[in-house]
């Protein structure tokens, strides 16, 4: 779960917006997420990414030995807003003002994208009749969940595993893309977290017979529960923009899983 500005998405999976702070800044998130490079040497391979036709999108995965890591989704979003920041000042001649190679420029780092506005007011929770999400309720719900600090966001996914303690274990048994299984995950628990907000205690709990009959064929989530599709898209389309390894096959997978999890969710609905 993470930021979201003007577009919606989350870290790693979202539409974030740049926002480069300046070379000591990104320096140390590099460090912290495991990269070992400096500012500057990642504006060098931006530049010659660049120069060779590369995509942002194919020139940060290899900046990390391993798979980052994240103390939080601020942190994520933070250091992908700076790395996004210094591509475009790259793609301008500016780089990363640090005396790099391609940061010879002496441009001042431009300041950090000011904090979003506060979310919408939640609408009340179990609100909602019927069986589908309106679109004011997963407009509301991203927006706030993208607004927790971290130990709120996880006191959240501690409440959807205690009361979907199914769905979680079938979360962690099902077959997802090693590219796309975070998205999944977060998917789902937003997923969760909608229909919780509009359905309040109508609200069972999905469960793993329901979820493996409905694993190979769910019905189709843009048919049944229209808002709720449309954001998921946006953010699989925005994961498939900065991820190279996710592919058709891959959202094929994660739309099947999500899916068959907002179904069996649905219909645990009293």
């Amino acid at each position: 779960m993470g930021e979201r500005n003007g577009k919606r998405g989350r870290a790693g999976a979202g539409s974030i917006a740049p926002g480069y702070e300046g070379p000591e800044v990104l320096s140390a998130l590099l460090s912290r997420a495991g990269c070992p490079l400096s500012a500057g040497e990642v504006a060098d391979r931006f530049a010659s990414a660049q120069a060779e036709g590369l995509e942002r999108a194919q020139a940060i995965p290899p900046l990390f030995p391993r798979e980052p890591h994240f103390a939080s989704t601020d942190d994520a979003r933070r250091l992908y807003q700076n790395l996004f920041g210094l591509w475009a000042r790259v793609e301008a001649g500016q780089g990363a003002g640090d005396g790099g190679a391609a940061g010879t420029g002496g441009a001042p780092a431009r300041a950090a994208e000011p904090a979003p506005a506060e979310p919408p007011p939640l609408p009340p929770r179990g609100s909602t009749s019927g069986d589908r999400l309106p679109p004011v309720v997963v407009e509301a719900v991203w927006q706030h969940l993208a607004a927790l600090p971290p130990h709120e966001a996880r006191r959240l996914r501690h409440r959807f595993e205690s009361s979907q303690p199914d769905l979680g274990a079938w979360l962690a048994a099902v077959e997802l893309p090693e590219s796309g299984a975070a998205a999944a995950m977060d998917l789902v628990l937003e997923a969760w977290a909608m229909l919780d907000q509009a359905f309040g205690d109508r609200l069972g709990c999905a469960s793993w017979k329901e979820l493996a009959a409905l694993a190979q064929e769910p019905p189709p989530l843009e048919a049944d529960q229209p808002a709720l599709a449309a954001y998921a898209a946006e953010q699989l389309d925005n994961l498939a923009d900065e991820d190279a390894a996710f592919g058709p096959e891959e959202r094929a997978q994660v739309e099947r899983v999500l899916a068959a999890a907002v179904a069996a969710l649905v219909r645990s609905l009293e």
